[in-house]
């Protein structure tokens, strides 16, 4: 009775009744050590077939909700030490408590090894309880995000709906938990409307899981739970500051980061990493760029260091906006470049559009200057991923593009449009046409001409006549 006792307070994520059933509870287990048990479902489904180690496994639930990571790790290995063979739903809840305190450390890399394990094992097993295996792709899929992983984590959340729908209807929370991980990539990549499909249809059945801590916004706001958990699974708090930030509410965002207790000279931890980046937003709102740097530049250096690249790709643009705001424009650029760069890889488009006209404006900026003195890893940025987060901006009514002279043509997958002229010189040059018969054909001197070749081999980011045809006929701008 004590240990159900601790199970459903743990559930419920209340602290301050965990801990006397759960003191009870081993108390009874040592009295009780003796006596056998087996439990009428089955040493596989249950939770209480091993009484040792379910009282370890409470344990370690008791260290998550206070953000100890090395409590839970010895918590949990002291279950494992507990286990017998065939106790699947004890040894599932061991592995995943493990793979959490490498995911509370930020060590990411050993999480997402830990993680897959765990659902391979769970998806191998005789009993699966699909409650469960909801909680592993849940991690997988934050973890592979936080890495940058997208496409990964897309693959997971995959997974996860292809495994609920073999359930028989039995699985409605692992589907909820993949509709929403893959509404959050599908945002990140600027799919809006897919996004709202996805997140629509899982939010009704993520409502469903037991386990509300992991999943359920609000809970931690109600419950006394560490605040490095809060920051860690439920970024609610955080991201009404930033909703508060998009809306010109300064103040709001202000009262947030204040009732936080977040400072920028704070000792800094992964767990926490979303908190402090809101309130690097709120420093630069408040027009402190040198504070927010600083505080940036530590975040970088953790982030950098246990190879997240998905926080590097945020700080990195956000250091961009704060190097700007504090005169530094070259150092903006380089930061914003090599951000750009990273981001291409998965496709990250909402990252730079949801900072709104600062950042169009940087972006305006580093697309000025790509024709020359440009950061040199500017030019690492390809092509087509420029033209597409270019189209986001300009959908979320944030124009980015160059200004164009009247005629000019804009194509997608060209960055910077071409004039009327410089159409004019490449039509002339698809036909074969030398510098001096494009001259003579347009009337203009030897030297306009190439200098009209320049801009375009500029824009088209090509080398010569022959890649600039053939670029221009891969966007439709010639026959």
């Amino acid at each position: 009775m004590s240990l159900a006792q601790a199970i459903i307070a743990l559930i419920r994520g209340d602290l301050e009744a965990i801990e006397d059933p759960l003191n009870a509870a081993e108390r009874g287990a040592a009295d009780a050590a003796d006596e056998p048990y087996e439990p009428s479902v089955g040493r596989a489904a249950s939770m209480l077939a091993n009484l040792p180690a379910s009282i370890a496994l409470q344990g370690a639930g008791l260290a998550v909700l206070r953000g100890d990571a090395g409590q839970l790790t010895a918590s949990a290995r002291q279950a494992r030490a507990e286990l017998e063979q065939g106790e699947w739903t004890l040894e599932f809840f061991t592995d995943w408590y493990l793979a959490e305190a490498e995911w509370l450390a930020g060590r990411l890399a050993e999480a997402e090894a830990a993680l897959s394990f765990s659902i391979a094992r769970w998806r191998a097993a005789s009993h699966r309880a699909p409650a469960a295996a909801a909680l592993g792709y849940h991690g997988l899929g934050l973890v592979q995000r936080d890495r940058g992983r997208l496409e990964a984590a897309l693959a997971t959340y995959r997974e996860a709906l292809a495994v609920a729908a073999q359930r028989d209807g039995d699985a409605l929370q692992m589907a909820g938990v993949a509709q929403v991980g893959m509404a959050a990539v599908l945002y990140a990549r600027g799919k809006l409307n897919a996004a709202l499909e996805r997140v629509t249809e899982g939010i009704p059945l993520c409502r469903q899981l037991v386990y509300t801590p992991r999943l359920a916004a609000g809970q931690a706001e109600r419950v006394q739970i560490s605040p490095v958990i809060v920051g860690l699974l439920n970024p609610v708090p955080a991201e009404r500051a930033r909703l508060a930030l998009a809306q010109a509410d300064v103040d709001a965002a202000a009262r947030w980061a204040q009732a936080s207790g977040l400072t920028a000279t704070d000792e800094l931890s992964y767990p926490r990493e979303r908190e402090y980046l809101v309130l690097a937003r709120v420093l630069l709102a408040k027009q402190a760029p040198e504070q927010a740097l600083g505080l940036l530049e530590r975040l970088h250096a953790q982030a950098a260091a246990q190879a997240r690249t998905g926080s590097v790709i945020e700080i990195r643009a956000l250091q961009a906006l704060a190097r700007s705001a504090g005169g530094d424009q070259p150092g903006a650029l380089a930061a914003l470049a090599e951000a750009l760069t990273l981001a291409a890889l998965e496709g990250y488009l909402r990252v730079f559009v949801d900072e709104g006209p600062p950042m169009a404006a940087l972006l305006r900026q580093l697309l000025a200057g790509r024709r020359q003195d440009r950061p040199a890893a500017a030019a690492a940025v390809p092509r087509d991923y420029l033209a597409r987060l270019l189209e986001a901006f300009e959908q979320a009514d944030l124009p980015v593009r160059l200004p164009v002279r009247s005629g000019g043509v804009v194509v997608a997958g060209l960055v910077e449009p071409l004039s009327p002229r410089e159409l004019e010189v490449l039509r002339l040059l698809a036909d074969g046409r030398s510098n001096q018969a494009i001259a003579a054909e347009l009337v203009i001197s030897l030297d306009t001409v190439k200098r009209h070749l320049s801009h375009l081999f500029s824009k088209l980011e090509v080398a010569n006549r022959t890649q600039a045809v053939a670029r221009a006929r891969e966007l439709g701008l010639l026959p």
